[in-house]
């Protein structure tokens, strides 16, 4: 005969095992997915089931709705002749249910493919079991940009420049493609990898870059069959001084600045580079201003002396090269011509 306190015990211990009964039929699956439209909708799901089914085969099927319903079959695992017409070669199972994997891929969403989807399991000898509730499908906009990666770019020197984008949809794969300049012969190379569910497409473009494509634009654009998306980069072509020139109100002719005596004058030395460079005067070996990081620089004379009359250089450098330019400053006394050889 049974105590109270073995009575007690039974009544402790049942509502646990029906409850471990009853949740052998679980599945693990979020109650809501968004994808973008013109990628792929992906409802991870794994399912769990009584150890004493007859484990013989395994039907899968993923309904389109929130009830168990055929003329709603998305995917069936044994006859693709009970999908619904929309769903055919688009939609799939991306794991093995003998695994307990019962994910649901749909390629190329779109808007019409928002709603419920509904996982069913079916056993030999009639065991089979829905798994409420129904988890409830989103589509949103197409968003995702390729990224571009870019080197150093020097002029004359061959440079990569990478794109990649990356995607968990292992279906309809996409295609990089790159708008260049005209006149830059395309060189291209592309690979795909993959990370645990993270598909990752790579194409790298090889160019030598010229002066005339700094400031242009340079794109990557991804595409799937009813969706695109681009990147772009804008050109900064890195380059050695060059084109220096020395300019002055008082109107240098050929290297050559001739003024009087008392007279006060200025004079621009300028320069194109990238980056900008640093310019200096000089004058008989001696630094008379300096500038950092400008293309441009100034040498004021408050009143010309004669004792100023000689050889000036402007030098400009950065970190791709040098260039340099002299100007003869010749000067006029007051009461007598001051004659100043030309240096060179």
């Amino acid at each position: 005969m049974l105590d109270l306190r073995t009575i007690g015990n039974v009544y402790f211990l049942l509502p646990l095992l029906q409850g471990t009964v009853s949740n052998e039929w679980t599945a693990d699956r979020p109650s809501q997915v968004t994808a973008q439209r013109g990628l792929c909708a992906r409802i991870p799901c794994h399912y769990h089931y009584p150890s004493s089914v007859d484990k013989s085969s395994w039907t899968g099927i993923w309904y389109n709705s929130d009830n168990s319903k055929s003329q709603h079959i998305a995917v069936h695992s044994n006859d693709h002749s009970q999908e619904k017409q929309k769903f055919h070669s688009r939609a799939r199972l991306s794991g093995n249910l003998k695994d307990g994997d019962c994910s649901l891929v749909i390629d190329n969403i779109s808007q019409k493919d928002e709603g419920w989807y509904l996982f069913r399991i079916e056993f030999v000898g009639g065991n089979r079991y829905n798994y409420y509730p129904a988890t409830q499908l989103r589509v949103s906009d197409f968003t995702d940009k390729p990224t571009i990666f870019a080197a150093e770019i020097v002029e004359g020197k061959s440079v990569d420049i990478t794109c990649i984008f990356n995607t968990t949809c292992d279906g309809t794969s996409p295609t990089l493609t790159w708008v260049t300049p005209t006149d830059v012969p395309p060189s291209v190379s592309s690979s795909v990898t993959r990370w645990h569910n993270t598909l990752t497409y790579t194409s790298v473009l090889t160019m030598t870059p010229a002066l005339k494509h700094h400031g242009q634009s340079l794109t990557c654009r991804v595409r799937y069959p009813s969706v695109s998306s681009e990147q772009t980069l804008t050109l900064t072509v890195k380059y050695a001084p060059q084109n220096l020139s020395i300019t002055s109100p008082n109107n240098v002719n050929n290297s050559w600045l001739n003024m009087k005596e008392g007279i006060p004058t200025s004079v621009l030395c300028t320069v194109q580079s990238f980056p900008a460079s640093n310019l200096i005067w000089r004058h008989l070996g001696v630094t008379l201003n300096t500038t950092s990081s400008s293309n441009e620089l100034w040498l004021e004379f408050p009143q010309v002396t004669p004792q100023q009359a000689g050889v000036y250089q402007c030098v400009a450098e950065n970190e791709h090269g040098t260039a340099e330019r002299v100007l003869t400053l010749s000067v006029e006394c007051k009461w007598m011509h001051c004659y100043i050889s030309k240096y060179k």
